[in-house]
């Protein structure tokens, strides 16, 4: 549903409502539209002022040959796998930090993610075991400040008309990630508009709207963030360190045209360019850090109504994906001790895919596909260190450290998929579909098997079950040169097993549970820094361990709650019990880093007028692992003294729980006829709680306890504590 002439869009929620809120008082038009009805528009609504006014659409359907590409084909549309969706309005007022959604999205059921990078797990998976796409795109690593594991992703949150987030046992059409799926869609301007905008850790300019009546559109963005504008602000000007210098910026643009009602052509950009730099001069040590990160993607995209019972979506796209680390650093009073890493590398890909959508009958349509992509990876790496390695175990890596690389991989993968989506009687909807891999990098093939099944249980609930297999390659870019890893692992193998229930409670509440089991075959070696997660270079960390799982299982359970559209107050609460294990000896499960048995998360959403909107998010859960430690003096037979540690069974411990209170509230005024000024505050951890990260296992203290025993503790290292932030932003 769209509010004319004012960039206002909201989606029908189960039941078929759907609200805007805080809405000036004023004359409106409005206009409905769903894939596969007619539109509908309302030329006048008039709304006053502390008064409602509503208004019913009754959407009449029109015969799938007549659907304009605008609108995908509406055939069967309850999917049989389940999904958790963000329209425009959640995503907004969600608290979250840098004006970055991906930082909301981490406290959805099934999701965890730390203070500190964007990244999110997804049912205890790996970040990278998750797919990113855009408008049908995959996007590769789309996050700024890599050396921090990812601090900002890379999309303007004003582009993005929805998410939807598929945490397992997804459809054939998904291939070679194994534990989710995050589909954006952009914004499909109704009219003409802007907006410029600056908040806490960036600033922003974009536009979007329509010509040639209506059959063309164009969206664009540019945002540039200031971290190092701060922190030189906030820097020391006593001290003769400079502070770190961060640089990135993000755009995205694209123009589309209809030329008929049959047919509409888009051309899309998304790119991005970090820079760090980074210098200490102090008596004892010199450090000099300079990398630079890029993304870049261009794709074409065709959608077709063809005959009067297909729909296709075919796109052809190219990318680059770049990393550039100069690290260079000695100790000035040890010369035997150095740090020099130079590291460059990038990846090109070109590839082509194609979606179709073919209706066989009311109860039963196809949907196949093929994608086929081309990548060239170059590999630039130096590395020769010789640190202080203080812990002496055959299972963390020494401290001298070499390593040489310098090598080009090209491969292609090609992919297709067939899925049969058939309505058995009123109530069952199944679909079972495979899809074909095939590796050429690593020369492997293999089908995938994936059954889902929908049962409608009364007239208002839906029970699902979904079974599938799931292979995840390594791609030719993510070839660990930095751990002296230079030959590619077979893809990793997981079985998907899913069952869920959600219904429709009336008075606006809805109820949603769902369990899940995952089991990985062979999981591919990684490498961590046991005690600190986020170390910028973790190849040059004390605490490097290389981790060869033998297996790996995840299973969880997930009770999500809500009330939405209910006037001026809205709530969902979610509790989580999961458990996430490596296998890393025959018969013994290790928990994963991300492991929170228990969650529990509550967010509401309070609108005390017509301007204001306050949101608050809380987040509970089990501390995540850690790995004991002992640290003591031990004479030599010289006599003198060293200083030993032992370490014990990875990941056996648990950290304090995690807590944590973000809050949002925001302030909308009517500017002129058609503008808007929105004023937001934002506060990540409002009460400002102490939240235990880990121990820095390389600076130990002495301590004396009240006996007068003197015994050697490590320093606790804390996540983020309150962090304000804020922002305005003009709509036009």
């Amino acid at each position: 549903v769209v509010v004319l002439d004012t960039g206002l869009v909201a989606s029908t929620a189960a039941d078929g409502s759907f609200e805007f809120k805080g809405m000036p008082p004023g004359e409106y038009g409005l206009q409905a539209s769903g894939a596969g009805f007619a539109t509908h528009a309302v030329d006048s609504l008039v709304v006053s002022e502390g008064n409602t006014s509503e208004v019913v659409f009754r959407l009449e359907p029109i015969p799938l040959r007549e659907v304009v590409v605008t609108s995908s084909v509406s055939v069967l549309r309850e999917e049989p796998v389940s999904t958790v969706a963000l329209d425009r309005q959640q995503i907004t007022e969600l608290p979250h930090f840098g004006d970055d959604f991906f930082r909301a999205i981490a406290v959805l059921p099934g999701t965890s993610g730390g203070d500190i990078s964007a990244q999110f797990s997804v049912r205890g998976g790996l970040a990278n075991e998750t797919m990113v796409r855009m408008d049908g795109m995959e996007l590769f690593e789309p996050y700024h400040l890599k050396d921090f594991q990812g601090v900002f992703s890379i999309f303007d949150p004003e582009m993005i008309g929805s998410v939807d987030l598929v945490p397992g046992g997804f459809s054939a059409e998904y291939g070679d990630r194994m534990a989710g799926v995050l589909d954006m869609t952009s914004r499909r301007p109704s009219q003409v508009h802007g907006s410029i905008g600056i908040s806490f850790t960036n600033a922003w300019a974009n536009t979007g709207g329509t010509f040639a009546d209506g059959k063309g559109r164009w969206l664009g963005s540019v945002r540039r963030g200031y971290l190092d504008i701060i922190l030189n602000m906030v820097s020391d000007d006593d001290d003769d360190d400079q502070p770190p210098d961060p640089r990135y910026w993000d755009t995205f643009a694209m123009v589309g045209y209809d030329p008929s009602a049959r047919h509409s052509l888009s051309l899309q950009v998304l790119a991005s360019d970090d820079d760090l730099f980074f210098e200490e001069d102090e008596p004892d040590e010199y450090v000099d850090v300079n990398t630079g990160y890029g993304n870049q993607y261009l794709w074409l995209r065709h959608q077709a109504v063809v005959g009067g019972s297909s729909f296709a979506n075919s796109s052809v796209y190219g990318g680059r994906v770049s990393v550039n680390r100069d690290f260079i650093g000695y100790d000035l009073f040890d010369p035997d001790e150095y740090i020099n890493l130079y590291d460059d590398r990038d990846v090109d890909l070109y590839g082509i895919r194609s979606d179709w959508e073919h209706e066989l009958s009311r109860r039963q349509y196809l949907r196949w596909g093929f994608e086929l992509r081309s990548y060239d990876a170059r590999y630039d790496y130096e590395m020769d260190s010789v640190i202080e390695d203080p812990i002496d175990d055959p299972r963390f890596e020494p401290g001298t450290r070499r390593s040489s690389f310098h090598d080009n991989y090209t491969g292609e993968w090609y992919s297709a998929y067939l899925s049969d989506r058939i309505r058995l009687g009123s109530r069952i909807t199944a679909e079972l579909g495979v899809r074909y891999d095939n590796l050429t990098l690593t020369e492997e093939d293999y089908f995938s098997p994936r059954f889902n099944l929908l049962f409608n249980v009364g007239s208002t609930g839906v029970l699902r079950f979904g079974w599938g297999q799931f292979y995840q390659s390594q791609r030719p870019y993510e070839l660990e040169v930095q751990f002296d890893e230079t030959e590619y692992y077979p893809a990793q193998r997981a079985e998907h097993f899913t069952v869920g229930y959600e219904t429709d409670l009336g008075r606006k509440y809805t109820l949603k549970a769902d369990a899940y089991l995952r089991d990985v075959d062979d999981p591919i070696v990684r490498w961590e820094t046991l005690f600190d997660p986020f170390h910028p270079a973790p190849e040059l960390a004390t605490d490097l361990v290389r981790l060869a799982p033998i297996s790996a299982t995840a299973h969880g359970i997930e009770v999500y709650l809500a009330r939405r559209g209910g006037g001026k107050f809205d709530w969902w609460l979610s509790y989580v019990y999961s458990s996430i294990e490596d296998e890393l000896d025959e018969g013994v499960g290790t928990p994963r880093f991300v492991d929170q048995p228990h969650a529990f998360t509550a967010s509401a959403s309070w609108r005390p007028g017509p301007k204001w909107t306050l949101t608050g998010v809380w987040v509970y859960h089990t501390g995540w692992p850690t790995t004991s430690v002992w640290a003591g003096y031990v004479e030599r037979p010289d006599g003198s003294w060293e200083l030993t540690y032992d370490v014990g069974p990875f990941y056996q411990e648990r950290l304090d729980d995690y807590m944590r209170l973000d809050v949002r509230a925001s302030r909308t005024s009517r500017v002129g006829r058609k503008g808007s000024l929105t004023l937001f505050i934002d506060v990540q951890n409002i009460t400002n709680r102490e939240n235990l990260r880990g121990f820095a296992i390389a600076d130990p203290e002495w301590t004396q306890d009240p006996g007068g025993n003197w015994y050697i503790t490590f320093p606790e290292e804390y996540w983020l504590p309150i962090i304000p932030s804020f922002g305005v932003s003009w709509q036009f």
